[in-house]
């Protein structure tokens, strides 16, 4: 694998992802800038958060090659069992002469091949559109369980590294009241997470994915769900992020993705259609297009 261009965090190269006879993604591609805020747009539909999955390793990408197109005359089965068969055994040239695979890199890490956990480990975080805290935890202690390898999560160390795990305690405790300050929800630190708002849900989503110390944050739809005002006090957090961290966000509220991204990606029918400044995707025939069809 070549060594990423210092500047690059993250990059995903040509990614397929089918579903029996859907094509989610083919090849899209995408190169995420360091300590930049990059979104990603497109109708619904369009496979967005299937290449977040794809990325974070939720799903597993497809080859180029595999897509099954069912002939309405022949039956599924023995569509799939020919193909398998003529894959295995047919040595041809169609057969032999497969197509480039994608990839994915984070940093310096090819993530092909990893389980969610593992990516996560890595120092690539992400959110999902719907939440997912601990409801019957306070908001503090929703955030003293996000940190990865605690040493107290080992039942011998109960036992043999007790001072150790105080003094980790201290500091997950210390950080997360940090963390709880900087978004402003201190005053909530012991409701439970079924008790509180979807804004207040998100905000603490975010204070989770900070109690790691993420390199790449991925956020899907932090707005899905929230007033404008609490919206604006959240992008403004994140903009914040990006003194230590990067920001690939997919967003449905035009006027953030607008007025708070450094880049944009375009997405529509699987695959990226355009990509550049805010200024520049505005005006993009083919995005208006996507977006509003061929007659407008």
């Amino acid at each position: 694998m070549e060594k990423q261009p210092d500047n690059i965090s993250l990059k995903a190269h040509k990614i397929h992802k089918y579903f029996g006879g859907v094509k989610a993604l083919e090849g899209s591609s995408v190169v995420v800038t360091k300590n930049k805020l990059i979104s990603l747009i497109g109708p619904n539909g369009s496979g967005k958060t299937t290449l977040f999955n794809v990325i974070s390793c939720w799903l597993s990408k497809s080859h180029p090659d595999d897509f099954i197109e069912e002939p309405e005359d022949e039956p599924k089965l023995q569509t799939r069992i020919l193909k398998t068969l003529k894959k295995k055994f047919g040595g041809n040239e169609e057969t032999d002469e497969r197509t480039e695979v994608g990839y994915v890199d984070f940093e310096d890490l090819r993530l092909d091949g990893l389980d969610a956990h593992e990516a996560a480990l890595t120092g690539m975080m992400r959110t999902f559109q719907t939440t997912r805290n601990w409801p019957k935890l306070t908001v503090l202690e929703n955030l003293l369980v996000a940190p990865q390898n605690q040493t107290g999560e080992s039942f011998t160390n109960i036992f043999f590294k007790r001072k150790q795990i105080n003094e980790e305690e201290r500091k997950n405790t210390l950080k997360a009241l940090e963390i709880l300050e900087f978004l402003e929800i201190t005053h909530i630190r012991d409701q439970i997470g079924e008790e509180l708002s979807g804004g207040q849900l998100k905000l603490l989503a975010l204070g989770r994915l900070l109690m790691t110390a993420p390199r790449l944050i991925l956020l899907d739809e932090p707005m899905a769900g929230v007033n404008p005002t609490l919206g604006n006090k959240i992008m403004d957090k994140i903009l914040e992020l990006k003194v230590d961290s990067t920001i690939f966000l997919i967003e449905h509220n035009m006027d953030v993705v607008f007025n708070y991204s450094d880049e944009i990606f375009v997405m529509a029918s699987g695959k990226i259609i355009a990509q550049g400044t805010p200024n520049e995707i505005e005006t993009n025939k083919d995005v208006i297009k996507a977006y509003l069809g061929v007659d407008y």
